[in-house]
């Protein structure tokens, strides 16, 4: 507050739940305010992001979490101390894409927007699975993902016969379904992850149509690699703009690393150049 405070004024929220985050970020742009700064991980940018899409505010990031995924596809400086200075001395504005995602299931009709993931069914479900043990979390990060990915894979996600229908438009039956649409799916750790090789234009969408024990060590091999779309058991289309997903039970639903519940049916549609986020300048050369 006080290095922002030489530049800014400023003034600090401390919100009390994810829907106090987005309301707090919608008010303050339609106050005037130019600049909404989340300071955090991944899921209070996420929530902030939720209150900026479309509108002329921009999105500051502070990164204090396990992982900061849309800070590093940002550039912003990993060390809290050193994002502030940025945004305090001065920084450009990149115009990024999101996802609109409108979900219908047991739980009601919602609507949201991706900021850098979103998967329906397996990474949906590893997601789930670790948020519940937050201690884990905080303390191991990325480890404590990978072991409980491995271990959903065994004891669930592999016994799953496919009921999930993708359709992009081509329809494909599978488990689930997990969209790429920055140049890298997220972070693993300091680890990039990719579904596809390919710059996304808008999206690419990988259909999972089923997820063997034993193909786990090329699946993280190809991820990180590059793409998946030669890994038996997986489809990958590119250049999808809108697509939708119907489940014939209830299947769970992940943006940016938080858990949105269960759908029977999802529409996603990419939304380029929809988000506003302060970047650091380029460098001038020597």
């Amino acid at each position: 507050m006080r290095t922002l405070g030489r530049s800014f004024d400023i003034r600090a929220i401390w919100p009390q739940s994810a829907e106090h985050s987005r309301i707090a970020a919608r008010d303050a742009v339609r106050s005037g305010v130019d600049l909404v700064i989340a300071m955090g991980g991944d899921g209070i940018v996420h929530h902030v992001a939720q209150g900026l899409t479309g509108t002329d505010g921009t999105l500051g990031i502070i990164p204090s979490g396990t992982t900061n995924v849309l800070a590093r596809l940002a550039g912003i400086p990993h060390r809290a101390k050193d994002a502030t200075r940025l945004l305090a001395e001065g920084f450009d504005i990149r115009l990024s894409p999101t996802v609109e995602v409108a979900g219908d299931g047991p739980e009601g009709a919602w609507n949201a927007r991706a900021v850098f993931a979103l998967g329906v069914g397996p990474d949906a479900v590893v997601v789930s699975s670790a948020e519940s043990e937050p201690y884990r979390k905080y303390r191991f990060g990325s480890v404590h993902y990978a072991t409980t990915a491995f271990s959903v894979v065994w004891k669930d996600l592999r016994k799953r016969k496919p009921d999930v229908t993708v359709a992009t438009p081509t329809e494909r039956l599978g488990i689930g379904a997990m969209v790429q649409f920055h140049p890298i799916y997220t972070y693993f750790g300091r680890l990039p992850l990719r579904l596809d090789g390919d710059l996304p234009d808008p999206m690419s969408v990988l259909t999972i149509e089923k997820l063997p024990i034993r193909r786990s060590a090329t699946i993280l091999r190809k991820a990180t690699g590059g793409s998946l779309e030669d890994v038996k058991g997986f489809h990958l289309d590119r250049r999808v703009t809108e697509f939708t997903v119907t489940a014939a039970s209830p299947v769970e639903v992940q943006m940016d690393g938080e858990h949105y519940g269960t759908v029977t049916r999802l529409t996603a549609t990419a939304r380029p150049d929809s988000l506003a986020i302060a970047v650091p300048q380029p460098r001038s050369p020597r």
